[in-house]
């Protein structure tokens, strides 16, 4: 039996929510008349990459299972991905906010780039002691942290979509 294999079958819902999620966000406010920010652009873009990412995440160690694939084999692997994932996926994100002057806008919250940062250094970090079974051996939690960075990484554009929605009258 895959090692995580429920938690892995949740958090992947939880993923797919989030897509759906994503779609109906996009159809509020001022974003249904095509009025996008580039505040928004950046953060839609980002929740829906993290959320069909998180899914892929999340489903890919089943098809190594079934596959014949050593348990340990798939956790390395998957953590190396993960890690790659997590270090281009925030210097993509910064990129755009560079090239779309994001940072200029007034709903633009320095925090929460701040916060994921924070966090993606010891995520990473321990992504990269699982991938060569340093301290965690190929374990499931090692993979699991960055799940949830990703999870948390959703949660954090959804809040702040959400929380800048406009009704204009």
């Amino acid at each position: 039996m895959l090692h995580g294999s429920d938690v892995l079958t949740i958090l992947a819902e939880i993923f797919v929510a989030f897509a759906g999620f994503t779609g109906i966000v996009a159809a509020l406010g001022q974003r249904s008349d095509g009025m996008w920010r580039p505040i928004d652009v950046i953060r839609f873009r980002a929740l829906l990459e993290a959320s069909l990412s998180g899914l892929v995440l999340s489903v890919l160690p089943f098809s190594f299972y079934y596959f014949g694939v050593a348990d340990t084999n798939t956790l390395r692997f998957g953590s190396a991905f993960m890690a790659i994932y997590i270090v281009f996926g925030f210097f993509k994100i910064l990129r755009r906010h560079q090239s779309l002057r994001a940072d200029d806008d007034p709903d633009f919250v320095p925090g929460a780039r701040l916060l994921l940062l924070i966090l993606a250094i010891p995520v990473v970090a321990v992504l990269t002691l699982n991938t060569l079974g340093i301290g965690l051996h190929h374990t499931f939690s090692g993979y699991l942290v960055g799940l949830l960075y990703t999870l948390i990484m959703c949660c954090t554009m959804f809040i702040l979509l959400l929380r800048f929605v406009r009704v204009d009258a």
